[in-house]
Order: C-alpha cells, then structure tokens, then sequence
C-alpha cells in the first residue's frame, strides 16, 4: 500500500504541474536562464523545480536544489526522483563555503522579509567558488514598494508585519538592487530589464486564479512574445512592475575584493 501511495503522490503532483500553468513572468525567465551555458556544480535555491529538472535532464550542469518547504521538495522527489532535492533554509545554506560553481535563484528573493534578502546573497556568496556566477531574477519597479496579503500563503516562512498583514513581496528600484542585492563585490556580467508589452493576460491569470488555469496551456503561445527590454526600472509606469535579470560573478580574488569593498 505504501508503494502505490508513493506512486500516486508523485502522479498527483506530476499531474498538477501539467495542468496548473507557469505565471507568465516565468515565460521570460525560465527561457532566459536555457540561453546561458551552464557547467559544473550548480546550487539551485529555491527556484521552480521544473527548470532543474529539464537543465539536469540535459546535462546542463550537476545540480542540487534546497527549499525551506518540505511539500515541494515531496512532491519533486516522485515527479524526478533523479533530482538531488534538500530541505534547507536559504539563510543558512548547510554547505562549506565555495562549494558550487553557481547558483540560480529564480523569482525568490522578492519575497524575503526585512534584510533576508541580502542575507540570502550573502550566504550564496559563500558558497559560490571565486569566478563563479550566481542568476538572480527579481521583480522591479520605478518607486519602492511591499506587496503585503492577508494569508500565509508561504505557511511557515509567512512574515506578519502587522496583524493581519503578511509580506508577500518586494519591487525592487534600481537603487534598492545595488544597495540591498550588491552590496557585496560582485562583477556584473548582465543586468536586463523588462516589461510586459500587454498586462492583461498577467491580469486576467492573477484575478481569476484558479478558474484561469483551465487555459493556462494557452499562455505559452502569448507569454514569449509579450515581453519588451527596458534601459532601467525607472522607465516603468507608475504602479507598473518589470522583471530584472542579474548575472553576477564572484570575483577571482574574492577576499580582496570583499576588504576593499568594506573599507569603502
């Protein structure tokens, strides 16, 4: 019994993702990150699942994945069980230090409360080998905001900031990337910037989530093409968010690098 339980769990949840479709901001990142070459040992914190498992599959890389919810973690481990997945804390990577040749960090950081955010940088700073890359995508707009809820849609990682307010997430100005994501010595080999063409799928997805999955396999012929690049977050409309794309590399003389950062 306990096997056929095992075996409908991962088809349950094998099935979910079929049907259930990417947010279309995914359609921009996922393709972005499948355009880089990637080799060596890779950490993936937190990212969705699915792009791991199709760069594992092709022999993009040896990968690990974390993630603080031992649900999602379930679930992949009977989707791919070829995946090395792990129930980590991102804040607290239980890795030596310069153990990977990158990391990739898809949509997460966003969605850290107070300073975890840079906590998170720092700790795949630590972990990243000197020369190596971490890809970081994350929400931007023209002015600061944070995007506050009324669930905890993220269960036991959930942040109340006041009583009946829960972080969700944060949107990110150009001076708040450099200045909470980069304040370390990192090299920057990309940094794109991009807004939606049309906001009415993205709309129509969120509003009427979950009823709008049942088209969600229409997405994929509208989401690659809505995207248009933007010089910087401060070319956005007022209450209008892009995505940032960052490439950064951990410079070869790391410690170096690191004190004459701090001795500024």
């Amino acid at each position: 019994m306990a096997g056929v339980r095992h075996r409908w769990s991962g088809a349950r949840a094998g099935l979910q993702r079929l049907i259930v479709p990417l947010d279309p901001w995914r359609y921009y990142e996922m393709s972005r990150v499948l355009d880089e070459v990637l080799e060596g040992e890779w950490l993936d914190v937190s990212s969705p699942k699915l792009l791991m498992s199709c760069l594992q599959a092709d022999g993009r890389g040896a990968w690990v994945g974390i993630d603080l919810f031992s649900r999602e973690i379930r679930a992949w481990q009977q989707v791919d069980p070829a995946l090395d997945l792990r129930v980590q804390d991102a804040r607290a990577l239980d890795f030596s230090d310069e153990s990977f040749d990158g990391c990739l960090c898809i949509s997460v950081i966003e969605h850290l409360a107070a300073n975890d955010d840079a906590t998170v940088m720092a700790e795949m700073w630590r972990v990243l080998r000197p020369g190596g890359r971490v890809i970081v995508t994350t929400n931007i707009a023209r002015s600061s905001r944070d995007v506050l809820i009324s669930d905890h849609r993220y269960d036991e990682a959930s942040v109340e900031v006041a009583e009946g307010s829960v972080f969700f997430e944060r949107h990110y100005t150009y001076e708040d990337l450099h200045s909470r994501l980069l304040s370390l010595p990192w090299e920057i080999d990309t940094e794109e910037f991009v807004r939606m063409k049309s906001a009415v799928v993205h709309e129509w997805y969120a509003r009427f989530a979950p009823a709008s999955y049942v088209a969600g396999g229409a997405l994929r012929w509208v989401c690659p093409s809505n995207f248009a690049r933007i010089g910087a977050p401060d070319e956005l409309m007022p209450g209008e968010m892009g995505v940032g794309y960052l490439v950064l590399r951990k410079p070869l003389n790391a410690a170096a690098s690191r004190s004459r950062s701090a001795s500024g």
